[in-house]
């Protein structure tokens, strides 16, 4: 009887030791779970990898006016395929935010109004239920240098001087050979020159016997003359010819009238053919760049002319004129828009 009151002890002692290491133990939990109820050093509170900055980044000189952020996704450490959202901020160069939103991708347009040309930093970080992230790096990027002109033309004004001509749901419309639209600015010399035309065909100056005009520029003062505007050292005109569907030509003088193009000197380019082939039912975009090292013409992405010099073009009294009225030789029923200017 004394043994087995002996041996019940025994069992009862080893039970009450299991009992009592294992109550020792956190229990471990059923799922893990990807939020805390207590904030990281960082004062992250969701369990997932930072999100990081894609694009723009290390002060990537925009050349569009809209600012669109990419990130690299977060991924959680225990779901994967969480339904995480992007908590993006941009701030200025006092460090202060100037907008923020929380969307659903990784991508977000900044829809704020910039400064031009200056330099700004964003941060994103992922988050879920009320939970975030921890932020990532920083990112910057530096806007766009303003326009020196930006005139749509499709609301039925300008901020030119309009000589002539009516606005049309697509922009505004040439109605006879002396209708222009003038842009007086300060001087220009390293510029790009864009605009979009439609409403003409090839050889558009053949029913009136001249080569007809795109675009003109030169001193203001000289406009107002057809002989003057002519013979002078600073005029440019780009020209489509008449002789030929596809020809076309252009005078470009940077301050002397030197036929054989030296510096200063008439820069002229005629060309009987190119790959362009004129339509009246499609729209295209004209390029003008010009700097210390020359000039370059596009259209609709293709070169087609450029010539080199080595003396700024920088007219006094400069302006850019859409055809050109001082000759009488602006296509009839052409439709401008969307005409810029800007630095280079």
């Amino acid at each position: 009887m004394e043994r087995r009151s002996l041996a019940l002890l025994g069992v009862c002692a080893l039970v009450t030791s299991v009992v009592a290491c294992s109550s020792s133990q956190p229990a471990a939990p059923v799922a893990p779970s990807n939020t805390g109820p207590t904030s990281a050093a960082d004062g992250s509170t969701l369990k997932v990898t930072a999100a990081g900055v894609q694009s723009p980044v290390n002060d990537q000189r925009l050349t569009a006016d809209v600012v669109t952020l990419s990130a690299t996704p977060s991924v959680g450490t225990f779901a994967p395929g969480l339904p995480l959202q992007y908590h993006f901020q941009v701030f200025n160069g006092a460090n202060a935010v100037v907008q923020e939103a929380v969307v659903n991708t990784t991508t977000w347009n900044v829809t704020a109004a910039l400064v031009g040309n200056a330099r700004y930093t964003w941060r994103v970080r992922s988050e879920y239920q009320g939970q975030a992230g921890s932020w990532s790096g920083v990112g910057s990027f530096i806007t766009r240098e303003p326009f020196l002109l930006n005139d749509p033309l499709t609301t039925g004004t300008t901020i030119g001087h309009r000589v002539g001509g009516r606005f049309v749901s697509g922009g505004w419309q040439s109605a006879s050979l002396t209708d222009g639209i003038d842009y007086d600015i300060a001087t220009c010399h390293d510029c790009r020159l864009e605009f979009d035309a439609t409403n003409f065909g090839g050889q558009e100056g053949l029913p009136f016997a001249k080569d007809l005009k795109w675009v003109s520029m030169g001193d203001a003062n000289a406009f107002g003359d057809f002989g003057v505007f002519r013979d002078h050292p600073w005029k440019m005109h780009l020209v489509q010819r008449a002789d030929y569907p596809s020809g076309i030509e252009i005078i470009w003088r940077n301050g002397g009238t030197d036929a054989n193009g030296g510096d200063p000197g008439d820069h002229r380019i005629k060309l009987t053919s190119t790959p362009l082939s004129f339509s009246s039912t499609q729209v295209y975009h004209f390029t003008l760049d010009w700097g210390l090292f020359g000039y370059s013409v596009a259209v609709n992405g293709l070169t087609v002319l450029e010539d080199g010099w080595d003396h700024w073009y920088e007219p006094p009294n400069m302006r850019i004129s859409l055809g050109c009225y001082p000759r009488a030789e602006t296509m009839v029923g052409i439709v401008y828009r969307n005409v810029t200017l800007k630095k280079h």
